[in-house]
């Protein structure tokens, strides 16, 4: 009997030697909630974001929970015809996701209105097809009309965003701390069929309708999220 059973325990641990082993990892959010389990032989790197695209729309999740997004209502329209964007920031998380501001937006030129402040996010157009990495060697298109005089709404600088589990509502926390702090819905979406011209905005410039070739829309937000789409104007 005991020679059968060192048999059994030489036979298991050659078994387990030419196997191997394997480990386990578990991705956590920032919040401390396990986000997914992962069988491999090795931790795997977390970046901050990851993009994917498909035509019309693109997605990019950060580690901070949230996941931006921006789309088109099509990828090819005639001249003149409106083009629709829309850009929304959602809370990835089954939880309240307090985010503080970080400034740290990928382009200085992302603008979600021209009074909005309050938005974590902004977007650009850009005539020519650009891609993430070279978008920002091209001319951004102004999309509001320079000569509507506009009274904006006191500045107080936005301190955090509070989101609620799963969506894309949040609290606009701002400072000083006896600001009016709203509840918003964390989405845009822009109606345009043209851009206005670079030319000192002289009383005379007009409207102008996008003209046939491939523009790039882009959309960040403030922890450095980055997504492009891409549409055509046909002839």
């Amino acid at each position: 009997m005991k020679c059968k059973i060192g048999i059994i325990i030489m036979a298991a641990l050659l078994f387990v030697s030419a196997t191997g082993c394997s480990s386990t990892a578990t991705v956590t959010s920032t919040s401390g909630t396990p986000v997914s389990s992962l069988t491999t032989t090795a931790v795997p790197q977390i970046t901050s974001t990851i993009t994917t695209s498909n035509n019309s729309n693109s997605s990019s999740n950060s580690t901070n929970g949230l996941s931006l997004s921006l789309s088109l209502d099509s990828t090819t329209y005639q001249p003149g015809q409106e083009v629709s964007i829309t850009v929304d920031e959602v809370n990835s998380l089954p939880e309240i996701n307090n985010v503080l501001v970080s400034n740290n937006r990928p382009y200085s030129g992302l603008q979600a209105a021209p009074c909005d402040y309050i938005s974590p996010f902004g977007i650009a157009v850009f005539q020519g097809n650009y891609n993430a990495s070279n978008f920002s060697s091209g001319t951004p298109l102004t999309l509001y009309d320079p000569h509507v005089a506009r009274l904006c709404p006191t500045n107080y600088p936005v301190i955090s965003y509070s989101f609620q589990p799963s969506l894309d509502w949040a609290q606009v926390i701002e400072n000083p701390a006896n600001a009016f702090n709203n509840s918003q819905q964390m989405k845009y979406q822009l109606t345009i069929n043209g851009y206005w011209p670079d030319d000192n905005f002289s009383s005379n410039s007009q409207l102008t309708n996008f003209a046939p070739g491939v523009y790039t829309v882009v959309a960040g937000d403030e922890w450095g999220a980055l997504v492009v789409v891409h549409f055509t104007v046909t002839s």
